[in-house]
């Protein structure tokens, strides 16, 4: 299975902005520079689990949310 990384951080960037939290903001919480949040949102970098996962603690979504057309079952849910 290839993994979408621009069509993650798409999902990324479109959470973020819905909930009105900056990339500052979110880089900060999850020690990161900014410029490597926004190459996340922008698929430039192929993100680590570690830093997946404090992206969704931070941003307080499920995995399944962000990950949607990566994950076989339950996409159907939130997608």
């Amino acid at each position: 299975m290839e993994i979408d990384y621009k069509a993650i951080g798409k999902r990324i960037k479109i959470t973020r902005i819905k909930k009105g939290i900056t990339q500052e903001a979110v880089s900060d919480i999850i020690d990161i520079t900014p410029a490597h949040m926004s190459n996340i949102e922008t698929g430039k970098t192929k993100v680590s689990l570690p830093t997946l996962i404090e992206i969704y603690n931070a941003l307080s979504v499920s995995v399944d949310m962000l990950l949607c057309d990566n994950v076989i079952e339950g996409c159907w849910l939130t997608c």
